[in-house]
C-alpha cells in the first residue's frame, strides 16, 4: 500500500480536535482549542476561511447536511449551530455541563455526550431536548450510530460500552471492555461488529449484537487511540493516536496495511485527534501540532505487515 500526503493546513493557533466533512465536493471543517471553526478547500491548499470563533476550545463537530448546519460541541459544554448559507452562528445551547465529545444523528434526532457523563438526544427540527441519558459519573466520550437499527453505542471513561435503542430510549447492554477511557468507536459498515479503542491502547473487535464477546484484541499503538473510522466499503479502517501515528488496518482479517508517521511519511509531529475518509482514496488526520493534513492511498498493491 502506498500512502502519500496531498496537502498539509495549517492555521490553527492551537491543538486541533475535530474535523467534518462538508455538502461542498471541494471543502471540509475543522475545529482547534482556540476556538476556530475553520473550512478548508481541497484544490486551492490556502488559508482556511473562518467560519466563526467560539469562546472555549472545539472539541467535536457535525454537520446536518439536510439543513446546512454545522453543529459545534465546546469544552463548556455548549452546542453552537452554524448556518452555512449564512456563515453565521444562529444559536448557542446550554447542553452539558461539562465539554462536548461527540455529536451524532439517528433517524430524527441528535444525539451529543459529554463530560458530565450524560448523552443527551436533541430533536433535528426545533433542537428542544427530549431524553437524558445518564449511566456513569464519569465522561461519555464517543458515539457510534448503528447503520441499519436505531440503536447506538457509546465508549465511557469509566472503561464501560454502553448499547442504546433510540426509539426506546431505554439501555439494552453494557460491557466493561477495556482497562481505561473508551476514546474511539465504530460499527462496521454491515452493521455486524463493533471496532473500539481506548487509553489502554488496546484495539478490539465485538460482535455488535451481543458486545461481550470479543473477537480480536490487540496493542494495536504505543499510546492512547482517538479515532477510529471505516471506509465506505467497509474493507479499512483507520486509527489515530496519541502516538502521533495513523494506522490503517484490513478490516476483514484485522491485520495492519500501513503506518504513516513522520519519518516515512512526514506525517504529525504530535497526537492524532481525529481521522476521517473524505472519499474512497483519500483521508484527512488533525493533530495536536496545529495542522491537519490530507492522505491519498493506493490499495493496488497490499503487502501485510506482520
Amino acid at each position: 500500500m502506498i500512502v502519500s500526503k496531498i496537502a498539509h493546513f495549517s492555521g490553527h493557533k492551537d491543538a486541533i480536535f475535530a474535523l467534518s466533512d462538508s455538502t461542498k465536493g471541494n471543502t471540509f471543517y475543522s475545529g482547534g482549542a482556540d476556538g476556530y471553526v475553520v473550512e478548508w478547500d481541497i484544490e486551492s491548499k490556502q488559508n482556511g476561511k473562518l467560519l466563526v470563533q467560539v469562546p472555549r476550545p472545539v472539541y467535536c463537530l457535525h454537520l446536518l447536511k439536510d439543513k446546512q448546519l454545522l453543529l459545534c460541541g465546546t469544552a463548556a459544554g455548549n452546542l453552537h449551530v452554524v448556518d452555512l448559507a449564512q456563515g453565521k452562528e444562529i444559536r448557542n445551547i446550554e447542553a452539558h455541563q461539562l465539554g462536548i465529545y461527540d455529536i451524532k444523528e439517528i433517524d430524527s434526532c441528535i444525539i451529543t455526550s459529554g463530560g458530565d457523563g450524560k448523552v443527551m438526544l436533541w430533536d433535528k427540527e426545533t433542537f428542544k431536548l427530549l431524553e437524558t441519558l445518564h449511566f456513569a459519573n464519569k465522561s461519555a466520550r464517543v458515539i457510534a450510530i448503528h447503520p441499519t437499527q436505531s440503536k447506538f453505542a457509546v465508549g465511557y471513561s469509566d472503561h464501560y460500552i454502553r448499547l442504546f435503542d433510540t426509539q426506546k430510549s431505554i439501555l439494552l447492554h453494557e460491557n466493561k471492555a477495556h482497562e481505561n477511557s473508551v476514546f474511539a468507536l465504530a460499527f462496521s459498515v454491515n452493521g455486524k461488529e463493533l471496532i473500539s479503542g481506548g487509553r489502554d491502547v488496546m484495539l478490539k473487535k465485538w460482535q455488535a449484537e451481543q458486545f461481550d464477546s470479543l473477537a480480536e484484541n490487540i496493542p494495536a499503538h504505543n499510546l492512547h487511540i482517538n479515532a477510529v473510522q471505516f471506509n465506505s466499503e467497509g474493507d479499512l479502517f483507520i486509527t489515530g493516536s496519541m502516538d502521533k501515528t495513523i494506522k490503517i488496518w484490513d478490516a476483514h482479517t484485522f491485520k495492519l496495511l500501513k503506518v504513516v508517521d513522520k519519518a516515512r511519511n512526514d506525517g504529525h509531529l504530535s497526537s492524532v485527534n481525529k481521522a476521517i475518509w473524505f472519499d474512497a482514496k483519500r483521508f484527512i488526520t488533525c493533530s495536536d501540532d496545529r495542522t491537519v493534513m490530507m492522505w491519498g492511498m493506493e490499495k493496488s498493491s497490499i503487502e501485510l505487515i506482520e
